[in-house]
């Protein structure tokens, strides 16, 4: 009787550690959810493949609204894997499960996997602990007004703001950086001079990062999702090197944030 939340990384089953594959091949029972993330490379009976094991894959539904009932109810007969897109607990809401078998008394434990919240500082340079409050922008038309109040909130500290872009992978679609710029610059034009990030695809080979302020990045394409935005605080000169580096970051648009 326990569970394992597993993580399963960012791009495709290889993201997936060997701790994690060790666990989840001695589990009686494998579930998996995709709802939360997309992830580009993967496939499904490749992972059933070196799992050795076939997976049950649950939906929104039946993880938030049930509990993850069968999750649970596996759990009370044997050894239960739960594998999930990044990390297990970044940007989910599956410590509501975990406190459901905390209840019924079955011990569980987190097998951690990247996760766009910590790779996002390797694949731009910027420094984990220069972020503030991360916000999610959703696909619904306009831009709520909580999440500009935290975006400029973060930017009068100085602190960068990861945006996590609203993902619907029922239907593979996510809303894009492009797509995300002109809604913010759409909500409050003055927003068209800042500074934006947008990373593309990242932990993937083909992985894509570019700086450039909001009003240009409008127009950008970044090619397939999964797709993250930036709004930089205040710059360490690393960071600023770094930008130029990774990121194709100018000189002008870098000054004013020195």
């Amino acid at each position: 009787m326990s569970v394992a939340f597993i993580g399963l990384g960012l791009n495709n089953e290889r993201g997936l550690t060997i701790e994690g594959l060790e666990e989840a091949r001695r589990s009686s029972n494998v579930f998996a959810e995709f709802y939360t993330n997309i992830m580009p490379g993967l496939d499904r009976r490749k992972l059933e493949l070196l799992l050795g094991k076939r997976i049950v894959v649950l939906n929104r539904f039946e993880l938030e609204d049930e509990g993850g009932k069968q999750i649970v109810e596996a759990a009370e007969r044997g050894r239960v894997a739960f594998l999930v897109p990044g990390d297990p607990m970044i940007a989910t809401t599956h410590i509501s499960i975990r406190l459901e078998l905390a209840k019924k008394g079955i011990p569980s434990r987190i097998i951690h996997g990247p996760s766009i919240a910590s790779a996002v500082c390797g694949a731009t340079g910027l420094q984990s602990y220069k972020f503030g409050k991360s916000v999610t922008l959703p696909q619904e038309p306009g831009v709520p007004g909580s999440l500009l109040d935290s975006v400029r909130d973060n930017k009068t500290r100085g602190l960068h703001t990861l945006i996590l872009l609203d993902v619907k992978p029922e239907l593979s679609k996510q809303l894009a950086i492009g797509e995300a710029a002109t809604k913010l610059v759409t909500a409050d034009p003055a927003l068209g001079s800042w500074l934006g990030i947008g990373v593309a695809r990242i932990g993937s080979e083909d992985q894509f990062v570019l700086s450039a302020k909001l009003g240009k990045l409008q127009n950008q394409d970044f090619g397939k999702i999964p797709h993250s935005l930036v709004i930089p605080g205040r710059l360490h000169f690393m960071e600023v090197e770094s930008l130029k580096a990774f990121g194709g970051a100018s000189d002008a648009d870098l000054e004013a944030l020195k």
